[in-house]
């Protein structure tokens, strides 16, 4: 069944009324998402999960209201940042973890273009998409997934990153330029939707 943006601010009033049903569809909503920002920041699995866990456990037990589904995602994604932050520092974590000060610093990593790219074009624009990404920042990174993956706001991407609105305006329009300059194989909405839809994360 198609979820349309109606269902959604359908189901985000009953969310917000408290029911169970609708904390569970946002859960299974989100989780893939979330799971995908907490791997991409460098995070293993089990550490992303165990986030991801944390994080509705405190919306589900203190119900924090939230203006709009946008609003709620926001949430989402800076308390998953802001509790893997928390692992990376906790004495326990750093006790058997190896952690370097690039520690959560965004990265992304093209592969597996089966459905996409025939196999003998394959590892060629594998690599060339590694090429691109290459040049980006972690940060750079970062807001052009925020930005174009998750459809959120410059104000909203702001805030998650604790920069300026017009800071991230500008990481996005370099990295989007970086990647222009760089690409002479895809067009670059081509390269941007096979990249993010086939990242493995």
């Amino acid at each position: 069944m198609e979820v349309t943006p109606e269902k959604i601010s359908h189901i985000f009033v009953q969310f917000s009324e408290g029911d169970n049903e609708a904390f569970s569809f946002f859960y299974k909503y989100f989780i893939n998402d979330l799971y995908a920002y907490g791997r991409s920041l460098g995070a293993k699995e089990k550490h992303v999960m165990d986030a991801v866990q944390d994080v509705f456990l405190k919306v589900f037990f203190d119900k924090p209201r939230f203006e709009s589904v946008k609003h709620f995602k926001f949430f989402l994604f800076k308390s998953l940042k802001n509790r893997l932050y928390d692992f990376f520092k906790s004495k326990s974590f750093s006790e058997t973890e190896s952690i370097g000060e690039d520690a959560l610093n965004f990265s992304l990593k093209a592969t597996a273009l089966d459905e996409i790219i025939a196999d003998e074009d394959r590892a060629i624009i594998q690599r060339k998409i590694e090429k691109l990404l290459s040049v980006l920042s972690p940060l750079q990174k970062e807001a052009v997934y925020l930005r174009y993956i998750h459809d959120l706001d410059y104000a909203t991407i702001s805030k998650m990153l604790s920069k300026s609105e017009v800071s991230i305006r500008k990481l996005v329009s370099q990295g989007i330029h970086k990647i222009r300059k760089e690409n002479n194989v895809l067009p670059l909405i081509v390269f941007i939707e096979v990249l993010f839809s086939k990242i493995n994360i």
